[in-house]
């Protein structure tokens, strides 16, 4: 039996419960998923600060796990830590922005981003930059909501994400949506029944690609943008 360990990078436990039985549905049969998330950072993720002050709290779980896991998954769009996790475990590690920009690139000529506020807009451009797809990106479009509202109004943030889909399709001739926030990850069997392309949920994407990087017993290269790092150097965590 394997085991994937998901960490919401929040010190908030409220999105565990509703994140485990949405993933442990998704996940293939034998396969046991668990969710923590770390103790002492930001509440939402919504900017480079936030995300920089997550990274400490998810190394600590991955340090502490790693030998009792067979992979792990950063449950955030932004994939705060997704790379220095790597460095410090031999396991796979995924993040969901990562995963679910590549799924879209295979999907269609190009693809759009859904997220929550304006800020993210170039956060994520440069996502898309580092992973060479800035040309597949026709657009990236925010619904003027933050993170910790998106479950109050099922509707409206439903509305929201419709409105914007529909936007990007009309001005950009866009084929393929990428949800740009696991926190959107309930409204997604609704939106794939009223839109016209197909819609990427990216925390469903992210488990899946980790499935793949367990069954076929492959992780990371640690022989050049990935290395064993000195963890004794660091002072103070």
């Amino acid at each position: 039996m394997k085991k994937i360990l998901v960490i919401n990078p929040v010190a908030d436990s409220r999105w565990n419960k509703t994140d485990g039985d949405y993933l442990k549905k998704i996940a293939r049969e034998g396969m046991v998923v668990e969710v923590v998330n770390i103790k002492k950072g930001p509440k939402t993720i919504e900017s480079f600060y936030d995300g920089a002050f997550a990274i400490p709290g998810i190394l600590k779980i991955v340090r502490e796990i790693k030998n009792q896991y067979d992979g792990i998954m950063i449950n955030c769009f932004a994939d705060p830590g997704l790379k220095s996790a790597r460095e410090v475990c031999d396991i796979p590690v995924v993040g969901p922005g990562e995963s679910a920009i590549i799924l879209a690139s295979m999907l269609g000529f190009n693809f759009s981003i859904i997220s929550v506020k304006k800020n993210v807009i170039p956060m994520f451009e440069m996502k898309a930059a580092s992973l060479g797809l800035s040309k597949r990106l026709s657009s990236v479009e925010y619904i003027d909501m933050p993170v910790s509202e998106l479950e109050d109004n099922f509707n409206k943030t439903e509305k929201a994400i419709i409105e914007a889909i529909n936007k990007t399709i009309k001005q950009n001739n866009t084929e393929v949506a990428v949800l740009g926030c696991t926190g959107m990850l309930s409204l997604h069997s609704g939106l794939v029944k009223r839109v016209s392309i197909p819609v990427v949920e990216p925390a469903a994407t992210a488990l899946k690609a980790l499935e793949i990087l367990i069954d076929l017993r492959i992780s990371h290269s640690k022989t050049g943008l990935y290395m064993t790092p000195d963890v004794g150097k660091i002072i103070g965590y």
